[in-house]
Order: C-alpha cells, then sequence, then structure tokens
C-alpha cells in the first residue's frame, strides 16, 4: 500500500459527496422565457449577468436509499442522523448572453459512481466517465473559437430550450436509475466583470485537490502530509507524559519557552501540560515542517493555547522585520496584472525571508469553532486592559468585524463567499456612511500616509520603527536573560538531587571519621600512658640491673669458673632482670608501634576529612549559587515557588503538576506580553513605512479574493504573504479551503492550526496540510466524531478496491487519530471499562469549565480519571436543585419512535420552573436522536435563550444550565445501545453544562446501557 493509494481511496470516497442544490434557484417551466435573451437587462457598471443551470432536483436521502440497495445493505437505522436535503445531477454555467464557455460545465460526479456500481465496474473508473463528460460537452453546444477582448476563447452558441430539452434527454441516458422528471432550475447573479466562474460547487470540496495529489509522487506532497500519511508510526520511540512525568519536565523546561505570550490577564499562565505543548510546537516546528498533534478534553484550554501559538509567530516575524528594517521590506521593482476593465494593479514583492513562513490558518470543519476563534482574538474584553492600557493595532479599522469592542485586525474570518466580502467592506473599504461613523478603511488610512507630498507622514513611522525597534530588542534582551536564568536552575534541579544524596553520603563518612577519630585518640590516649609506663619499668629494672652488676660476687672470675654457688645465684638473679628488661623493651616497642599506627590512621582519617570537608564546601557553594538562584527566581522575577521547578516540584504527583504554572508571574507574563505586543507596534509602523506598497498589494488581494482578477500563483502567493503581514490570521472552514487557496503549491501557507479535529473526516485536511509547512492538530477524538452519510458498505467497497487498510477509513478514524498517532508526545488512555487503549497526542489534562458531577462522571467514562479539575469550588446557585436526574416513564405510545411526550413535558414543566428562579442566561437541550431534538425545536422555537439540538449542535459551546432529554422507544433497545457503543455522546452532552446538568428520561431502561451506569450511580 502506497500514500497514492490511501489518497485515491479518499479521493473515491469525495466521489460520492452530494453537492447541495442551491437554495436561490427557482424552477425554470418548459417553454418559460430564457433571462438571457433579454438584450436590455439592466446591470450595475462595471458588472454582468452570470446564469447557473441546475438539472434535476432529487432528494440526497433518496440517493443514499438506492446506494444502500445497490450494496444490499441495511437501511440506516431510525436513530441515526439521516441525510437530508437536495441535490441535482449536473449544473451549466451561462455567460450574460446565454453561451457556454469550455469550464462552465460539470456532472455531479456521485452519478458516474452510482454508474459503476450498477455496472459493477470499477470505481476507478469514474474520473475517466467525469473527463469524458467534460470533453462530449462542446459538441452538444457547437463550440468554436471566438475573440473577447483580444483573447481566443472557446465558445458554445446562445443556449435555447432545444439545448436544455437535448441536455435532459442526454442525462436520462447516462442516468438509467432515475426515472423521474428532470427539472431545471436558475440561479441569476449579478457578478463583478472580470470575475471567474467556478463549476467547483457541484462535487466535494475536496475532490479536485485529492484527484491531483493522488496523481503526484510521494516526494512532491508537503512534508506535512507525507508524514500525516506514514503507514509505520515510530510507536516505540513514543514518550508518554502521563506515565513518566519526567518527560513533562522536559517539555516545560524554559530551553524552549517563547518569548511571545497573548495579552490576557497577566495573574494568570497557563497550566503544565498546556506550556509543555507550546513548547514542544516550537521546539519541533519553528525551524523544520512537520506535524504535531494536542489532545484536548473539553475545557482544557485548546483556545487559550492556540492563542499563545499565535503570537509566537507573530513575534518571530517581528524579529525578522527588526532585522530587515522598515525600508528594506520589498525587493526592488514590481509586477503588473492587467484587468479588462483596463484598469491595472502593480504589486510589489516582499523580501523572501517574510513570505511562505509565518501565514497563520485556523481552519475547523465546525463552523462555530472558526467562529469563536475569528471573534474572541481582537476582543478587548478578553485582554489584560488594566495592565495594557494602550494596546492597539489597527482598532479603527476593526470595530466594524465584531459585535464587541475591538483592540485590534488580527484575525480575518474568510471562509466563504460572504465572509470574504463582509470583511473587504468592514475592513479595506471606507465608504461615505462609514467615514460619517467615525470608521476609517485600512485602504484610506494607508492612502492618508503618503497621499499629499507636503504632509507625507512616512518619516514619522520611519522614527516610531527604530523607536520601537530598540524597545522590542531591549525587551528580547531582557526575556533572554530570565529564560537563561531560569533554564540554568531548571537543567540544575538533577545535579541538585545528585549532589543532595551525595551530601548525605559524605556527611555519614564523616560522621564514622569522626567517630573514629574520636576512637584512635582515646586509642592513642592509652597508647601514650602504656608507653610511659613501660618505659618507666624498663628505666627502673634497667637501674636495678646496674646496681645488681655493682654487686658481683668477689673473686668473680675464679666464682665463675668453678661456678660456685654465690656465683649461681647472682647469675640467675642477672638472668632473670635482663629477661624483664628483655620484656618490657618489646612492649615498648610494641607500644609504639601501635601508637605510630594510631597516629598514622588518624592522619589518614583527617586527610579524609579535610577532602571531605573541602566536597561538603562545594557541595555547600553549589546550594548556595542554587538558592541564589532560586531566589533571583521567586523575589527577583516574582514567581511564585511552588510554579518553579526545584525539588518539591518534582515530588509533587501528577495531579499537583498539571495544576501548576511552571515558571510564570505576573511579571514573566508582563514581560513576554510586551514582547508580543512591540512586535505588533514593529508590524503596525513597518506597513505604514511602506503604506504605498501595502495598498498596491491588497488592492489586488481583495480583487483576487473575489474572484475579479486571476492572476500568477508567484503574485498570489506574494498577495497572501502581504495580507498575512497585515492580518496575521485567516480562518476557514475545511470544505472553504480550497477556493480560498485555488493554488494547489505545496507549503505556501507557514502555519496551520486545526481546531475540532476529532470531528473532521481524514481526507477534508489533505489538500489544506500539503499546502502548510507546519500543522498543529488540536481535538478530541472523544467528542464529536466525523459524519460519512455515505452507506458503510460503499467505503468498505472503495476501500477494499485500492487495497487500502480500515485505519485509513472515514468511518473509522478522525484528522485528529491520524495526527495522533504519528505524534511522538502524548499518552495512552484507556477508554470507559474497556480495555481499548488508544494514543493521543500531547495531553491537555487540566479542566476548567464544569462542575461536579459533569466532570467526575466525563473524566470517569472518556478520559481513564486523568483529567484534573482547576476549580475545586462549585457554584453555590440554586436554580431547580443540584444535577440530578429525573425519572420519567412513558405511559403514551411514543411520538415518531423515540419522542416520549411525557418527557417533553416535563421538560416543559422544570424550564418554567428554572425561570421562575430568576434565570434568564441559556438553556441547552440535548438529545441523541434528531426526532427528540426536532421536537424540542419546535416547542421552544419562540424562545430565544433556549438551543435544541444533538451532541453536533453544541460541540465547541457551553451553557449554565443543560437537559439531556433521553427519549428512545421503551419497548425496544436499539436506540439506546446505539446511543451508548462509545462514551463520545454523553461526554460531549455533560460538558456542555458549567453548573447544573439535568437528566430527563427513563432511568431504569438507561442505566442498564454503557457509561450511563456511571451517570445514574453519580447521579443516584
Amino acid at each position: 500500500m502506497k500514500q497514492q493509494d490511501i489518497l485515491k481511496f479518499w479521493r473515491n470516497v469525495e466521489i460520492f459527496d452530494l453537492p447541495d442544490l442551491n437554495k436561490d434557484a427557482y424552477l425554470l417551466k418548459e417553454g418559460d422565457f430564457l433571462p438571457w435573451l433579454k438584450t436590455d437587462k439592466p446591470i450595475n457598471k462595471n458588472y454582468k449577468w452570470r446564469y447557473t443551470l441546475f438539472f434535476g432536483k432529487i432528494g440526497k436521502k433518496i440517493i443514499v436509499d438506492h446506494l444502500n440497495s445497490l450494496l444490499k445493505s441495511d437501511s440506516p437505522n431510525d436513530w441515526e442522523e439521516l441525510v437530508s436535503g437536495f441535490t441535482c445531477l449536473f449544473a451549466l454555467i451561462l455567460d450574460e448572453k446565454g453561451c457556454p464557455q469550455q469550464n462552465d460545465y460539470v456532472t455531479a460526479s456521485y452519478t458516474f459512481g452510482i454508474g459503476a456500481l450498477e455496472q459493477n465496474i470499477s470505481l476507478s473508473s469514474v474520473s475517466d466517465a467525469l473527463k469524458k463528460s467534460q470533453t462530449d460537452f462542446p459538441d452538444r453546444y457547437n463550440f468554436r473559437l471566438v475573440e473577447i477582448n483580444g483573447k481566443q476563447i472557446l465558445q458554445g452558441e446562445t443556449v435555447l430550450w432545444e439545448h436544455l430539452n437535448k441536455e435532459i434527454e442526454y442525462l436520462k441516458d447516462i442516468n438509467k436509475w432515475w426515472d423521474q422528471s428532470i427539472g431545471i432550475y436558475l440561479l441569476e447573479e449579478s457578478v463583478p466583470k472580470d470575475s471567474e466562474a467556478n463549476t467547483g460547487f457541484l462535487n466535494s470540496f475536496y475532490l479536485n485537490d485529492l484527484d491531483y495529489l493522488s496523481s503526484i509522487k510521494k516526494n512532491e506532497l508537503g512534508t506535512a502530509l507525507q508524514l500525516y500519511l506514514e503507514q509505520a508510526p515510530s510507536i516505540g520511540k513514543r514518550k508518554d507524559l502521563i506515565q513518566n512525568k519526567e518527560l513533562l519536565f522536559e517539555s516545560f523546561s524554559p530551553d524552549s519557552m517563547t518569548c511571545g505570550r497573548w495579552p490576557s490577564n497577566i495573574e494568570y499562565g497557563l497550566y503544565s501540560a498546556q506550556v509543555g505543548a507550546v513548547n514542544s510546537i516550537f521546539s519541533n516546528l519553528k525551524d523544520a515542517e512537520g506535524i504535531q498533534g494536542v489532545n484536548g478534553p473539553p475545557g482544557t484550554g485548546k483556545t487559550t493555547l492556540l492563542k499563545d501559538i499565535i503570537a509566537e509567530i507573530i513575534v518571530e516575524r517581528a524579529k525578522v522585520i527588526s532585522d530587515l528594517g522598515c525600508d528594506n521590506l520589498f525587493e526592488r521593482g514590481f509586477k503588473k496584472i492587467e484587468k479588462e476593465s483596463g484598469y491595472n494593479y502593480y504589486t510589489y514583492n516582499l523580501k523572501q525571508s517574510l513570505k511562505n513562513n509565518f501565514g497563520i490558518v485556523v481552519a475547523s470543519n465546525n463552523n462555530a469553532a472558526v467562529e469563536n476563534i475569528s471573534k474572541e482574538l481582537p476582543q478587548k474584553e478578553n485582554i489584560d486592559t488594566k495592565t495594557f492600557t494602550d494596546i492597539d493595532y489597527f482598532s479603527i479599522c476593526s470595530q466594524s468585524l465584531i459585535k464587541k469592542d475591538s483592540w485590534g485586525v488580527v484575525a480575518a474570518a474568510l471562509g466563504n463567499m460572504k465572509n470574504r466580502e463582509m470583511f473587504r467592506k468592514a475592513f479595506w473599504q471606507s465608504g461615505k456612511t462609514a467615514e460619517q461613523n467615525g470608521f476609517n478603511g485600512f485602504q484610506n488610512l494607508l492612502y492618508d500616509i503618503y497621499k499629499d507630498p507636503d504632509s507625507d507622514e512616512t518619516s514619522i513611522y520611519k522614527d516610531s520603527f527604530i523607536k520601537h525597534n530598540e524597545l522590542f530588542k531591549n525587551l528580547l534582551k531582557k526575556f533572554e536573560d530570565f529564560k537563561e536564568q531560569a533554564s540554568l536552575f531548571h537543567r540544575l534541579l538533577p545535579d541538585y538531587i545528585k549532589n543532595r544524596q551525595k551530601e548525605i553520603q559524605l556527611t555519614r563518612k564523616l560522621t564514622i571519621i569522626d567517630e573514629n577519630l574520636s576512637n584512635l585518640s582515646y586509642e592513642q590516649t592509652k597508647l601514650i600512658g602504656k608507653e610511659n609506663q613501660v618505659r618507666q619499668d624498663a628505666d627502673r629494672i634497667q637501674i636495678l640491673l646496674n646496681a645488681h652488676l655493682q654487686r658481683k660476687p668477689t673473686l668473680f672470675f675464679i666464682q665463675k669458673l668453678f661456678s660456685t654457688k654465690s656465683y649461681k645465684q647472682w647469675s640467675s638473679g642477672t638472668k632473670e632482670i635482663i629477661n624483664r628488661l628483655r620484656s618490657l623493651d618489646v612492649s615498648l616497642d610494641n607500644a609504639r608501634k601501635a601508637l605510630s599506627l594510631n597516629r598514622d590512621n588518624s592522619k589518614e582519617l583527617s586527610t579524609k576529612k579535610e577532602i571531605i570537608k573541602k566536597d561538603l564546601f562545594k557541595l555547600n557553594a553549589f546550594f548556595v549559587d542554587y538558592k541564589k538562584l532560586q531566589d533571583i527566581l521567586n523575589k527577583g522575577y516574582g514567581i511564585d515557588i511552588n510554579n518553579i521547578f526545584d525539588i518539591d516540584f518534582w515530588k509533587k504527583d501528577l495531579d499537583k503538576i498539571h495544576l501548576s504554572n511552571p515558571y510564570h508571574s505576573p511579571q514573566v507574563a508582563k514581560l513576554r506580553s510586551d514582547i508580543f505586543i512591540t512586535a505588533l507596534q514593529l508590524h503596525h509602523d513597518a506597513i505604514l513605512v511602506n503604506a504605498k506598497n501595502i495598498k498596491n498589494n491588497l488592492n489586488a488581494f481583495f480583487e483576487m479574493l473575489s474572484g475579479w482578477v486571476t492572476v500568477e500563483k508567484k503574485i498570489a502567493q506574494n498577495l497572501w504573504d502581504t495580507f498575512f503581514l497585515c492580518v496575521p490570521v485567516v480562518s476557514t472552514t475545511l470544505a472553504s479551503a480550497s477556493r480560498l487557496f485555488p493554488n494547489i503549491a505545496k507549503n505556501q501557507i507557514g502555519w496551520l492550526l486545526i481546531d475540532e479535529a476529532g470531528q473532521a473526516t481524514p481526507q477534508s485536511v489533505a489538500g489544506l496540510m500539503h499546502r502548510s509547512k507546519r500543522c498543529v492538530i488540536v481535538g478530541d477524538p472523544l467528542q464529536v466524531e466525523p459524519v460519512v452519510s455515505m452507506p458503510e458498505k460503499l467505503v468498505t467497497r472503495l476501500r477494499k478496491e485500492c487495497n487500502v487498510e480500515l485505519v485509513w477509513s472515514p468511518c473509522k478514524v478522525s484528522v485528529q487519530q491520524l495526527a495522533d498517532r504519528i505524534s511522538l508526545f502524548g499518552t495512552y488512555m484507556q477508554i470507559g471499562d474497556s480495555e481499548e487503549k488508544i494514543w493521543t497526542g500531547f495531553p491537555l489534562r487540566t479542566h476548567r469549565r464544569c462542575d461536579d458531577p459533569m466532570f467526575s462522571i466525563a473524566n470517569q467514562i472518556a478520559y481513564n480519571n486523568q483529567m484534573v479539575k482547576a476549580i475545586n469550588k462549585n457554584s453555590d446557585e440554586e436554580f431547580i436543585g443540584a444535577s440530578t436526574w429525573f425519572h420519567v416513564e412513558c405511559t403514551s405510545t411514543p411520538y415518531n419512535k423515540h419522542v416520549i411526550l411525557e418527557e417533553i413535558e416535563f421538560l416543559k414543566t422544570r424550564i418554567r420552573e428554572l425561570k421562575r428562579t430568576g434565570y434568564r442566561g441559556n438553556i441547552y437541550v440535548i438529545s441523541p436522536f434528531k426526532s427528540v431534538s426536532s421536537y424540542c425545536t419546535s416547542e421552544f422555537k419562540n424562545q430565544k435563550n433556549i438551543s435544541c439540538g444533538t451532541i453536533h449542535k453544541f460541540q465547541g459551546k457551553e451553557a449554565d444550565i443543560v437537559f439531556l432529554v433521553l427519549g428512545s422507544n421503551p419497548s425496544s433497545s436499539g436506540a439506546r445501545n446505539w446511543a451508548s457503543q462509545k462514551p463520545n455522546m454523553l461526554n460531549v452532552a455533560l460538558t456542555r453544562a458549567k453548573k447544573r446538568f439535568y437528566v430527563i428520561g427513563n432511568k431504569k431502561l438507561w442505566a442498564s446501557c454503557n457509561y450511563f451506569n456511571t451517570m445514574a450511580r453519580v447521579l443516584n
């Protein structure tokens, strides 16, 4: 199996994507006057009419049912989310005269997929069939070469009812399975003259990207995408940060601490795992291409993490700007873009060091997640304005972008054409009404800098740049000084531990030596006394001997000769005295030897003692220096002793480690935030110094973005990098990404941050990942899973045709799971009561959202009790009592199979009771089943603060109060078993509730289901 096989499989899956029929298209009745035949139809200047014809209006469920019948699959269960809405068979785009051009025709790819299934041929044939339909199309419309604005192009003749009827016959011929009439629906649009038609809307948003990626060689794919498609991840190199806290300690070493920090409240810092995740992302990806997964359960600060990542990327670009200088951001010369209207654009090339490296794209499958990040970044209420009173980044141009007060233009939601147009009007253009309201568009703001040669303000911003650049460098120097000391202290802990152990060993040795020296001293005293005594005895015996020798017998020689009795007595006495003297000499010699040995031993031990004392002195000097460093961090930088990585931190249990904020203090936080704010100020000044070049580039950029002009790939890249220089973050849904970035070249985006990646199908990121140098994948596989509307049997068939393993199936995995599997930093996690373990990316584990019991239940059923609750105190508000399970039994026939009317009435009663307490906040009503949530939506449609839906609606959202309405037919366990096969559904429902969670349903029935049984025990 090759990586291209996986991409082909994913492409084949997307062939069966069912496009939406445009809701604004209306039915053309046969014989109706065709609007493009009206020659005097009014239109605004520089605009033209465009007509899109949709053939066929078919319910998506009808197609899914047909696919199930072809594959002999069971029909979906009534409790599952069923596909809804309408699609069509093909679309045709016509110009203002009703003429099609070469690429203005597209057949819905699924129609050929159905044909392949009906004929029982390989689905790889669909790609060829699509191409053939494209080549056959010009013959049916009599295409010929015509000259338009000096260019020779292929164009068909004006479309009449004759053509339309022939097209219907053609469609009937290739869609034998559809035996109903084929209606024609028309969409009329006025569009800029230079805009080009785009038929990509009719098929999967990912199809073209996957088609291209599956056709190129592996080494031509972006590095991040190659890693994402890695078939043999390095399991042996994985670093489990939960099982081995030493690895977690390494991750938040100040060596890797980022310079920039989002300027939120300086009193609060990132938790240990958040710090580790940010540090490891930049350690691994700052100077390289690649991918890293971050596992973020609910309420663990994923958005906070993304903000600090964004801040650091902006600081890194500011360093490049600082080194270049404000006069040196652009190359010499210009590139010209010609327009049909006659107005040309002149664009200017940024220096290469500012290209392809710093653009930030935040993407998600979840519209709410994309919206949240775009709105949250510029909100003034999320900034520490008490500390950073003057923070501002072109805020005059950002007030219209969000409803709340904005501090700057830091993010742009550009995912669809409506958002792009809104952003262009709110940020770029002024307009008379806007100017009257005090709003100045960025276009005018730039032009005002240099429009009047007599009052050109460029020099003002040059001076400002010089001042802020000096400040920026000074702040970086201060941070590097801090980082150097903190890093040294962090690195010294192993030495500290080793030295403390050494100190204990040496102190023990010293105690033993002192005891031995004391014993030797006592022994020496005794030996000296003994020596003196023996010497005195020897002296006395010597005197006795001398006296005895003086008393020799008379005539000594003769008496000795004849051995007289007198001689013998004297001789015997002499021998006895000499023997006594000799014995004393031996004793004296032994005493002297013992004393000498004693002194040698004492000297040796004294030498050892001195060496140990010197070693202890050195150790003490180390501890003094270590304490000085600690005091510098604690007193000099204001870091709480509990947040300094010392021996006490090292001894903490894992829960307390996760609740710590390593090396955080308000002082350090302010320094890092000041670096970020000054980095933005450098951007601000550099942009205004280069106002003319920036304005020209952005003029062309917005024309390109609106589809009014087509530009070369290199110029498009330069325009994007100019925009990213001004607006650091662009957000988009994954579905809109290929249209936002039509250039498929790899590595054009510096940083791709994918949020809520657990919801995204694995193929949905391939194109965007290929376009990006670095990818950070953030999400949770235990929340909402990807929605795959096509039959699972069809996915299986497609997979087997491409010889691809199950691990790559969108029915099996999400983007998050594929990113996690190749992430080296992470942890293994057991799912609920099962034996299954999964490897997740870098684990965020400190939860700040939910009160108990919601936190405890979710932690137990989904996260193997790995999460830690940051806020121990629960809300003391009354509401309608503590979180509980209201047991409601069904006494009537269920409505629409799963709606228990008694539960709905009970819910309405409880909500009325809640409102009587004075509660006016948001209320979420969640159900496992679409039928129940739809019924609730109808019941509460006039109450704006009550939102009803399945879990898919509420991913990424939160409310104080959540009601879980269970429903399900009491006589059938299938629906309940489906809802409880994984912890995901209940996990998401629980973790939407901040303060209270009220369950309404039959406790006897649901308490026997997996995961719900845990909730039943806790809510007893």
